[in-house]
C-alpha cells in the first residue's frame, strides 16, 4: 500500500508473506471457505427447478426428493462451517503469532520500544498484529466472493440481462464512498490506536509507581491524569467506530437498494409474463448474494486501508532491522510447549580469553550526545570498571558494545575474531548482561533466576553464593517460592538486583556485564559481592562509581565527554588524572 507508506514493499507482500508461512492451513482455510461462498449457488438452482416444475406441472423433483437434497445440501453446509472454524482458528493464530513473535524477537535482543514506550508497544502487538493477521484470511474470501458473483451474475444474465445489470449500479457507489472516506479512516484508526497506547503506558507506569505515588499523596492526580487519557481514549475510540459503522451501513444500504430495484423490475416482468416463477426464485436466491458482495467489497477496501495503519505500526518497532524481518518464517513448536529451556550449548570458540574493541562511536539523534572512539581490551578473569561523571556515556557504551545500540563506528573481537551481528552473538552462553534497573517478573524468586533454564542445584547454589543472596534466601519463609510480586515490589531495591545478579550468573557466561548493578547494595554486602567475583575469575565489564568496585578492579577507564580519556589502576589514574581525583574526592 503505497499511500500509507509501509517502506519499500506494500502491504500486499507482507500479506504474501503471511500466506506462504503455513501454506497447508492457509489453502485447507480458503478452499473450506470458497466453498461455503459458493453453496448458495447449488440452493439456487435447485430453487429454480422446483418452482419451474411446479408452474409447468411438468414431472420434477417431489416433495420427498427435495427434502432429502435440501437435508444433504444442510448438512455438507455444516460440515464445511465446521472445517472452516477449525481451519480458520489455526491458520489466524499462527500468523499473529508469528508477527508478535518477530516483534518481539526484536524488542528482546536490541531492547527497542516504540517512540510511546511500553503502552505503544503492548497496543501494537496486541491490536495491529491482529488486525494485519485477519486481513492476511481477505484474500480468499474475496477470491470466493468474485467466484460466487461471477457465477452468479453469470446464471442471472443468461436469465434477464436488463435486470440483471442493475446489481452494478451500487458498486460503482460503493468503492466511490470507500476511496472519499479514506483518509478520515486511516486518521481516526491512527488516532484510536495512538490513545490506546497512551492508556495502557499509563496505567503500567501508574501500577509500577504505586507505592511512589501514595507516598507523595498524589493518589488524586494519578487517577486524574487516568481519567483525562480514558476521556481521550473514549472519545477516539468512538469517532473510529461511528466512522466504520457510517461506511458500513452506506455499503449495506446500497446493496439492498440495489437488490430492491431488481426485484421490483422483475416483478413487474413477471405480471407481463418475462419472467417465470422458478426465474424469480433464482433471482431471490441469488440477488442478496450478490448484492452483498458489493457490501463486502467496499469493507474489503476499508480494511485494506486500516491495516496499512497497523502494518506501519508494526514495523516501527522493527525499524533497525530489515523490514522483511517482520514476517520472517521461524518454525515455532505449536504442540510440543517446553516447560523449561535446555541449557545453551557451549561451542570450542566461545571461552574469552580476550576481548577486544577497536574505535567504538555512538552519537544519540536527538542530543548527539555518546561515546566517540573508545577503544580498550578485556582479559580473561580480569575485572574492568567503567566510571566518570553522571551522562559521559557510560551505559551508552555497554549498550553500544553489546549491539543494543548502532555502533555507527568501531569494531569488537572476540579473541581476535570480528563479531558482525553483536546483538546475536554477546549472550549467553558468552555474555550476560544486568542492566541498571533489573526486571523481575510476577513469579516466584526460582521462575525469575531461572527464567526457563533447566539447571542443578549445584549450580543454583553456587549462583545465590557469588550474589550474595544466600542469607536472605534462608530468612524468607517461602525459599525459592517466595512471590517477588510484580517487577520485584515485595523485594528491596538491593535485593532485586541481587537476584538478577543471580538469574546473570546461573547461566555461567564467559563475560558478565553490569550496569551500575550494585548501587543499591549496603557497603558490606557490595565489598562481598566483588570479592566473591574476583575469587571465581570471571571476567567482568561493569559501570560503577563506588569505591568497593574501583577499589576491586584490575583496570579502570575513565570516561569524559563520550571519549576515553585514561585507563589504568585506581592508584595510577589518582596519581596522573586531574579528573580522577576530582571524581573520588566528590
Amino acid at each position: 500500500m503505497k499511500g500509507n507508506n509501509p517502506g519499500p514493499r506494500g502491504t500486499w507482500w507482507y500479506v504474501w508473506r503471511l500466506i506462504t508461512y503455513q501454506p497447508v492451513w492457509w489453502s485447507a482455510n480458503a478452499v473450506l471457505w470458497i466453498l461455503f461462498h459458493l453453496w448458495p449457488l447449488a440452493a439456487g438452482l435447485l430453487a429454480m427447478t422446483f418452482f419451474n416444475s411446479l408452474e409447468s406441472g411438468a414431472v420434477g423433483l417431489n416433495p420427498l426428493s427435495l427434502a432429502a437434497l435440501a437435508v444433504a445440501l444442510g448438512l455438507g453446509r455444516a460440515a464445511i462451517v465446521a472445517g472452516t472454524s477449525a481451519t480458520n482458528v489455526q491458520d489466524h493464530f499462527r500468523s499473529r503469532s508469528l508477527l508478535q513473535r518477530n516483534v518481539l524477537d526484536h524488542v528482546l535482543k536490541t531492547g527497542d520500544r516504540a517512540a510511546s514506550g511500553v503502552g505503544e508497544t503492548i497496543s501494537t502487538l496486541r491490536d495491529d498484529a491482529e488486525t494485519l493477521a485477519v486481513f492476511a484470511d481477505w484474500p480468499f474470501d474475496a477470491a470466493a466472493g468474485v467466484l460466487f458473483a461471477g457465477g452468479g451474475l453469470t446464471v442471472l444474465l443468461a436469465v434477464d440481462w436488463q435486470v440483471t445489470l442493475l446489481v452494478f449500479l451500487p458498486i460503482a457507489a460503493v468503492i466511490a464512498a470507500a476511496q472519499g472516506a479514506r483518509s478520515a479512516l486511516v486518521q481516526a484508526r491512527e488516532r484510536n490506536r495512538e490513545t490506546a497506547a497512551e492508556a495502557t503506558g499509563a496505567i503500567g507506569e501508574v501500577l509500577a509507581a504505586a507505592g511512589m505515588i501514595q507516598a507523595a499523596g498524589a493518589e488524586a492526580d494519578a487517577l486524574d491524569h487516568l481519567g483525562r487519557l480514558g476521556r481521550k481514549r473514549q472519545e477516539a475510540t468512538l469517532k473510529d467506530r461511528l466512522r466504520g459503522l457510517w461506511l458500513d451501513a452506506i455499503f449495506q444500504h446500497t446493496a439492498d437498494l440495489g437488490a430492491g430495484l431488481v426485484l421490483l423490475t422483475a416483478a413487474s416482468r413477471m405480471r407481463s409474463g418475462e419472467f417465470s416463477l422458478g426465474d424469480f426464485a433464482l433471482f431471490a436466491t441469488y440477488l442478496m448474494q450478490v448484492a452483498s458482495f458489493t457490501s463486502f467489497l467496499g469493507y474489503l477496501v476499508s480494511t485494506y486501508r486500516l491495516s496499512g495503519v497497523s502494518l506501519i505500526r508494526l514495523l516501527r518497532l522493527v525499524a533497525r532491522e530489515s523490514p522483511g524481518n517482520l514476517v520472517a518464517h521461524d518454525p515455532m513448536l505449536w504442540r510440543r510447549p517446553q516447560s523449561h529451556l535446555p541449557a545453551p550449548t557451549r561451542q570450542p570458540g566461545d571461552r574469552l580469553e580476550v576481548l577486544h574493541v577497536a574505535g567504538l562511536t555512538y552519537l544519540h539523534p536527538e542530543s548527539g550526545l555518546g561515546i566517540r572512539d573508545v577503544s580498550f581490551t578485556l582479559q580473561r578473569g580480569g575485572l574492568t570498571v567503567v566510571t566518570g561523571r553522571v551522562g559521559q556515556g557510560k551505559t551508552t557504551l555497554l549498550r553500544t558494545l553489546l549491539g543494543l545500540l548502532p555502533a555507527q563506528g568501531g569494531n569488537v573481537f572476540w579473541n581476535g575474531r570480528l563479531i558482525s551481528a553483536a546483538a546475536t552473538f554477546l549472550v549467553p552462553p558468552r555474555v550476560a548482561y544486568v542492566g541498571q534497573e533489573p526486571r523481575l517478573l510476577s513469579g516466584t524468586l526460582r521462575e525469575n533466576v531461572l527464567m526457563g533454564l533447566d539447571v542443578d542445584a549445584k549450580l543454583l547454589t553456587s549462583a545465590v553464593h557469588r550474589a550474595v543472596l544466600e542469607r536472605d534466601l534462608t530468612e524468607w519463609p517461602a525459599g525459592w517460592d517466595t512471590l517477588v510480586g510484580a517487577g520485584g515490589v515485595r523485594l528491596s531495591g538491593g535485593q532485586v538486583q541481587r537476584a538478577a545478579l543471580a538469574r546473570a550468573m546461573v547461566r555461567e557466561p564467559e563475560l558478565l556485564v553490569l550496569d551500575d548493578t550494585s548501587s543499591a547494595l549496603d557497603s558490606e554486602t557490595e565489598r562481598a559481592f566483588w570479592q566473591r567475583l574476583r575469587q571465581q575469575g570471571m571476567t567482568c565489564l561493569a559501570v560503577s562509581h563506588r569505591p568497593a568496585a574501583l577499589l576491586a578492579a584490575d583496570q579502570i577507564l575513565l570516561l569524559q565527554d563520550g571519549r576515553l580519556i585514561a585507563q589504568g589502576t585506581l592508584q595510577d589514574l589518582l596519581e596522573t588524572t586531574d579528573e580522577m581525583r576530582r571524581l573520588c574526592a566528590g
